[in-house]
This record gives C-alpha cells, sequence and structure tokens, in this order.
C-alpha cells in the first residue's frame, strides 16, 4: 500500500522521482537492471525483455509502467492507465495497456516490452539538468504526464549502477519488485 499512496502523489504532481546510474552502452537482463549510458535518448533501446512471461514481476515492469501512466495508455476497459495500476507486476492489464501504447506508437502490438517498445520509449527522454559529480536530471515526457529520474554517473561515489527508486532505493531489476510495490 504504500508505493500506490507514493504513486498517487506523484500523479497529482505529474512528477516521479527515478535515480539511475550510467553503466556500460550494451545494458540488458543479464545486468540486471535498468541502466543507461551516453546520450539519455538511447537509454532503454538496449534493456531486456518485461512481458506476461519474461521479468512479469520486477522493477523494470515497474518502470515500464510508469511509462504506461505518463503516456496516457488504455486499459482493456478503456479507461486510463493511472498511477494505481503501477504494481510492477506485468498481469493482463499492463498486457493490455503496452499493446495500445505500441499500437499508438506504430510498433508492433504485441504486448512484449522489448528493445523495440523501450526503445520507442527512450526517445521520449530528454536531459533537462546537470547536477554536478556525474548526476544528470533526465525527463520522460510522454503525453499526459511527465516524470524525473536522476542517472548518477559512476563517479558520484556511489559504486553502482542501475535505476532505483527514490522512495524506498530499491533497485529496478529484472529478477525482483521493489519491496514496497504492492
Amino acid at each position: 500500500m504504500r508505493l500506490r499512496k507514493k504513486l498517487l502523489a506523484a500523479a497529482l504532481t505529474t512528477t516521479v522521482g527515478i535515480i539511475g546510474f550510467v553503466a556500460p552502452a550494451h545494458a540488458n537482463t543479464s545486468q540486471g537492471f535498468v541502466a543507461g549510458s551516453g546520450a539519455v535518448t538511447d537509454d532503454f533501446g538496449d534493456e531486456g525483455t518485461v512481458s506476461r512471461s519474461s521479468h512479469t514481476r520486477s522493477g523494470a515492469t515497474g518502470l515500464w509502467q510508469y511509462i504506461l501512466w505518463a503516456d496516457g495508455a488504455k486499459e482493456s476497459d478503456g479507461s486510463a492507465f493511472d498511477a494505481s495500476d503501477i504494481d510492477c507486476d506485468f498481469g493482463p492489464n499492463t498486457e493490455y495497456a503496452t499493446k495500445d501504447w505500441q499500437r499508438r506508437y506504430g510498433l508492433s502490438a504485441d504486448g512484449v516490452v522489448g528493445t523495440g517498445t523501450f526503445g520507442r520509449a527512450d526517445n521520449k527522454l530528454a536531459q533537462v539538468g546537470d547536477l554536478g559529480e556525474g548526476q544528470i536530471r533526465v525527463r520522460y515526457n510522454g503525453s499526459v504526464h511527465t516524470f524525473d529520474m536522476i542517472r548518477n554517473g559512476y563517479n558520484s561515489g556511489l559504486n553502482s549502477y542501475g535505476y532505483f527508486s527514490t522512495g524506498s532505493y530499491a533497485f529496478y531489476r529484472y529478477s525482483s519488485a521493489p519491496s514496497d510495490c504492492v
């Protein structure tokens, strides 16, 4: 429930904070987490797959659900994917909303978030600030909402890579969901 309350608050403010770290250019599920480096508009295009059969309950799925929320993807009942739908579980609702998102952006609507889908989403990323010490602020510019992420460089003193929630400091991993995901 703690995450759901945080997400509802985020929907009202339309800004969600996620912290990230720079990683080598070839990110994928074998790294274990969502990562990015170089230009922000290619941070997600080399990510692994999330779907109903791959990394179904994971922090990476939670990040994808933020994107669905930001772009106002439609659920099976015709309503918009909202903050309370972000539960880090790639169930039928997320699959339906993913297919809607893929159709909107001219992709094959298979309901699987792979390199093509993640790669299309990262076109909506923009660097909006330099925070120093290797940290940059990155914004996802959704068609309905935006959310911000902080991408930390290795030289920031945090000797690890990967996106994680600022609320729980739980990594957006492919192998598990943050403990406060409901």
